[in-house]
């Protein structure tokens, strides 16, 4: 069985120059876009959550959450992290896996902190007024950041005593096998 080859029409000259003096418009009016140098760049998706350890849907999780915000997008919707984006991941994952805290505390722990970078940055502003009101305004400055601290070490000391009892409940734990262990070994002994 033979099939017959298609035979396509051939081009017409007159479309195909058309077409090339098209496309040499579109080049000659569109500006080329540059791309900004590597740094301004920033860093892609997968490299950050090499760099940090974790997956590129844990950084879109993260995102979703309000947790982490890439400061950096491409023409093309891209999240590109800076260097300032991968030590807020670091806090992260610190406040993760040392304290063990939810996600849900690590923002709020976070939004402190923020609130207390803007309250010393306001402080500092405000340092060198000597007049009545310059005094009651850092007054009040330092009274938010007294409360916030205040606030954190408390959250810290509740996670911290909580962690305090489970390592006393595991130590108890231990104990209790140490000491069933040199029971078992002495009934051993005993009938040897």
């Amino acid at each position: 069985m033979y099939r017959l080859k298609r035979q396509w029409p051939k081009p017409n000259p007159s479309w195909w120059t058309e077409w090339t003096e098209w496309t040499e418009w579109i080049a000659m009016t569109t500006a080329p876009t540059e791309i900004p140098p590597e740094s301004e760049y920033g860093i892609r998706i997968s490299d950050a959550a090499a760099t940090a350890g974790v997956s590129a849907r844990t950084l879109r999780y993260y995102e979703e959450l309000g947790l982490l915000t890439p400061s950096l997008y491409t023409p093309g919707g891209e999240r590109r992290y800076t260097q300032e984006d991968l030590a807020q991941l670091r806090r992260i994952l610190e406040l993760r896996e040392v304290l063990g805290m939810n996600l849900e505390e690590i923002k709020e722990f976070l939004s402190f902190e923020s609130r207390l970078d803007v309250l010393r940055a306001d402080y500092r502003a405000k340092k060198g007024g000597t007049t009545k009101q310059a005094r009651a305004a850092q007054k009040a400055v330092l009274r938010e950041a007294l409360e916030l601290n205040e606030t954190l070490a408390e959250q810290l000391n509740a996670k911290l005593a909580r962690m305090d009892s489970f390592r006393a409940k595991l130590a108890g734990d231990a104990q209790r096998c140490r000491e069933l262990l040199a029971e078992l070994d002495q009934a051993s002994s005993r009938r040897a």
